[in-house]
């Protein structure tokens, strides 16, 4: 037999991964009866999911979300706090009238939601604790470019074009070998 720990893994999986199960009202039920696939089709056609009778303020909009989060992250970052994800739509309500829902903009889940590259340069979804909070983005690092022009031996006279005299053969390093017969290429030719 299998173990009560191996038992709640494949449950889990079968919820989380597999789409066989879900949730509905607290108790888990097949897939195709959950809360789950009920606002997976109403994201796939970016309808609100209604039914909590709250809908109290105007939807909120690509435009609105953009504003209202970096009212919310600015509010909470000169506290040096970050914010529940369980929190983010009473705020909306409370601070700004207006129902964030994430299903009228296209995702199943509010976390996703906060990913999606319309906002994600604003915020971060990280899991603290227990639950997954919004923090401000942190800047991205810049990538460094390489240039394949650096590694080659170049003349010293700065024409940028290399010469054989200028790239002295040791070992059996090929990109050296070959930089004294790499002519320049400019975009003329390229697209001719």
């Amino acid at each position: 037999g299998l173990s009560l720990g191996q038992v709640c893994h494949i449950v889990q999986l079968a919820i989380s991964q597999k789409k066989l199960l879900g949730y509905l009202n607290g108790t888990v039920v097949p897939y195709a009866r959950s809360q789950s696939m009920v606002k997976e089709k109403h994201a796939e056609f970016q309808q609100p999911c209604i039914g909590t009778g709250r809908t109290k303020g105007s939807m909120v909009t690509w435009e609105m979300l953009r504003e209202c989060l970096q009212k919310i992250l600015s509010d909470a970052s000169s506290g040096g706090q970050s914010i529940p994800l369980s929190n983010l739509k009473r705020l909306f309500r409370s601070k700004f009238h207006a129902e964030l829902s994430e299903t009228s903009l296209g995702y199943a889940k509010l976390s996703e939601l906060l990913q999606d590259s319309r906002v994600s340069d604003l915020c971060d979804v990280k899991l603290q604790g227990h639950g997954y909070v919004m923090v401000p983005a942190q800047p991205k690092p810049k990538r460094n470019l390489i240039s394949l022009a650096d590694s080659l031996c170049l003349d010293s006279a700065g024409t940028g074009v290399p010469t054989p005299e200028a790239a002295p053969i040791s070992g059996d390093n090929l990109l050296q070998k070959r930089a004294g017969f790499v002519q320049p290429l400019c975009m003329d030719e390229i697209l001719s």
